[in-house]
């Protein structure tokens, strides 16, 4: 692994099929029948700048998604190896329209991103990958180079040709089928029907019928609660028009968590058709808005040894006591390379390391967290991705998440992951409603370096 600069995990020594799994794994979880992704499309909305490359542009739309269906979550079982990759090599498959999964490729001896996108590089990985779905691409609507996110083309595939070789009978291939991976045919789907709220969706019997939390208090959240919140996010989702998702006007679909103050997960809500990824990303955007405004997190995160960010944020005036209602977007400006983000030549935010430092594989806490433990899933033994307790599948940095509140008593999060970042805040505060911290607390309210902290962004003419 290699984000070419000597920290983090980069160095990482991995096998390449987990590599290649990674890639295909992020091909299958991230399209949809509205879009088709890649490992490629990954990679480059998730980097310091958006799109890479161009100087005082905020960090990708998905910056931080990399740590996301870990090996190690609780959530996404399995999850992939690597998590979601953003080295390219790899091609969604549909077969008549519907996205029924990926390929992936692992051959250079490296696993990476895409730094420049503008050389239009081909590496031999996504010919392969090209080759190989002959017969079962996306449709030309949904490619990721059809979705335009602020003006900008999303990456795809650099090879559009595919090669077309001579056919070879299978058993005649050299190499031989790995074990552990035998093939056969896709695997029964653990999502069940569902409408919650009036809206069709899915769900996974671990996190429905939604439960009330088992902190019992007079202020925590009771199962109809938790049911009217994913209700109303639902509703809003239904008439939010996405940001991406073909054809033009067609309506977001998401993931929508609702977590405890302890981050015990009350009820997950997939739409029909939401991209799969939001599954595990839903929960740790609702589990990181409630973990970093509860009393205690300052407290957890120097008892887990990562007192250096504790003291850089209490530098900038956040003392992480419960004082301020932190929303995933909040945190996330904290955790990018450049304050205010985006902006060149400036200190890096409390949670981030330094820009000669920093990597897409050394992004600072976030990593921080999972290090230890990622590293002792990849040699065999099993643990939850952090060591602390309330942030099992780690935590989030982009936006999508609020965290709730009855009578001023922080009562828990909720997480919404889906068709755009934008959107993924305005329906977070669609099922919020009634729900909203105090606005004397909100992150909206505290200014760092002179910079006012965002709370949540709306998109311009949401709704259809």
């Amino acid at each position: 692994m290699t984000g070419f600069v000597p920290f983090g995990l980069d160095g990482t020594v991995v096998p390449a099929k987990l590599a290649a799994i990674s890639k295909a794994g992020t091909a299958a979880l991230f399209s949809t029948r509205g879009n088709a992704f890649t490992s490629r499309t990954a990679g480059f909305i998730i980097q310091e700048h958006f799109p890479p490359g161009v100087d005082f542009k905020s960090g990708g739309p998905l910056y931080g998604v990399q740590f996301s269906s870990l090996p190690c979550s609780d959530i996404k079982i399995p999850g992939l190896p690597l998590g979601l990759s953003g080295d390219p090599g790899s091609a969604p498959i549909y077969k008549s329209g519907e996205a029924v999964g990926g390929i992936g490729i692992e051959g250079d001896g490296l696993y990476t991103v895409d730094r420049d996108p503008s050389d239009f590089d081909q590496p031999f990985e996504e010919v392969i990958a090209v080759s190989a779905t002959r017969g079962f691409e996306a449709p030309s609507l949904i490619r990721g180079d059809n979705i335009l996110v602020d003006g900008i083309r999303l990456a795809y595939l650099n090879v559009n040709s595919a090669p077309n070789p001579p056919t070879i009978a299978f058993g005649s291939l050299p190499g031989a089928i790995d074990p552990l991976f035998p093939i056969r045919a896709a695997q029964t789907s653990q999502f069940t029907p569902a409408v919650v709220g009036g809206v069709a969706g899915e769900v996974d019997s671990r996190f429905f019928p939604f439960i009330a939390s088992p902190s019992v208090t007079a202020n925590s959240l009771t199962a109809a609660e938790v049911n009217t919140i994913i209700s109303h996010a639902a509703q809003q989702a239904n008439i939010t028009r996405a940001a991406i998702r073909q054809p033009l006007g067609s309506n977001a679909h998401v993931t929508i968590a609702v977590v405890d103050p302890n981050g015990v997960v009350l009820g997950v809500f997939r739409q029909t058709d939401a991209p799969v990824f939001g599954f595990d990303v839903s929960v740790q955007k609702a589990r990181t808005a409630a973990f970093y405004s509860g009393a205690k997190a300052a407290t957890l995160l120097r008892g887990a040894g990562f007192g250096s960010y504790v003291d850089r944020a209490a530098t900038d005036g956040l003392r992480l006591d419960g004082s301020v209602a932190f929303t995933d977007r909040a945190g996330g400006f904290l955790h990018r390379p450049f304050f205010p983000d985006g902006i060149n030549n400036t200190a890096a935010g409390p949670f981030s390391r330094q820009l000669n430092e920093w990597s897409v594989f050394n992004v600072g806490l976030q990593l921080d967290l999972i290090k230890t433990n990622l590293q002792t899933v990849l040699s065999g033994s099993a643990a939850p991705c952090t060591s602390i307790p309330s942030l099992p599948n780690g935590i989030q940095i982009f936006p999508g998440s609020m965290p709730l509140y009855k009578n001023g008593v922080l009562v828990g999060a909720i997480g919404i992951s889906g068709d755009g970042v934008d959107q993924d805040d305005l329906i977070t505060a669609g099922g919020g409603a009634g729900f909203a911290p105090p606005a004397n607390i909100r992150s909206d309210q505290v200014f760092v370096r002179g910079v006012r902290l965002p709370f949540l962004k709306f998109p311009r003419s949401p709704n259809l």
